[in-house]
């Protein structure tokens, strides 16, 4: 009766081999997954880059004429003689006399950010990415955002439609317009600064 004998050297090599491939399966797909999770952070942040961008440009093209608004809005109310001038059955109707262009929403957008948020990519951001943004678009969100909300909310309030409430309607607008710009001028130099930091993080 013959025994078959075992070539524990060959198997061993085979053994060897099998996990070699094995793991190099392994990284090969990790150095996958990391590129495209590089890529996919680069094209994310990017996007974010260019909203920064847009939305510092509208900030500048509306930041004078809210400037602008407040300072004429103070002249008529501290002003009989030029409050005399308007002809108006309410408050409503007095401001449409001063305001040239109405109130000029600062449009800012987020849509990148949040879509990022979302995705859950921010979460493979660098922690000084993560605060720069997160930092940035809350200011965003409560300072000129929420201010220009609460001035469109004076024109759906009743008591702006009574014409005696038209002077103290101009007096709230013109320290409405006075906060709005001073918050955008600090929200465009966030901007600058951010940018600044991450273009330098993207390069």
């Amino acid at each position: 009766m013959s025994k078959s004998k075992i070539d524990f050297k060959h198997l061993l090599v085979e053994a060897i081999l099998i996990v070699f491939t094995v793991l190099l399966a392994l990284a090969l797909s990790e150095w996958r997954n990391s590129i495209k999770e590089d890529n996919t952070k680069a094209a994310v942040l990017a996007n974010i880059i260019r909203e920064i961008e847009a939305n510092k440009e509208d900030l500048e093209s509306k930041m004078s004429y809210h400037l602008e608004m407040s300072t004429k809005l103070g002249e008529y109310v501290n002003s009989d003689s030029l409050w005399s001038t308007l002809e108006y059955n309410s408050g409503i109707e007095a401001m449409i006399q001063i305001l040239d262009k109405g109130l000029l929403n600062p449009s800012l957008q987020s849509g990148a950010w949040r879509s990022a948020e979302l995705s859950g990519i921010v979460n493979n951001f660098d922690f000084t990415t993560l605060y720069i943004l997160s930092n940035l678009y809350q200011v965003q969100d409560e300072g000129p955002a929420s201010t220009w909300k609460t001035m469109a909310a004076h024109f759906g309030n009743p008591y702006s439609y009574d014409p005696a409430n038209a002077k103290t309607l101009g007096k709230m607008l013109q320290l409405g317009f006075q906060e709005l710009y001073s918050q955008e001028r600090s929200l465009v130099y966030s901007y600058e600064n951010a940018l600044e930091k991450l273009k330098d993080i993207s390069n």
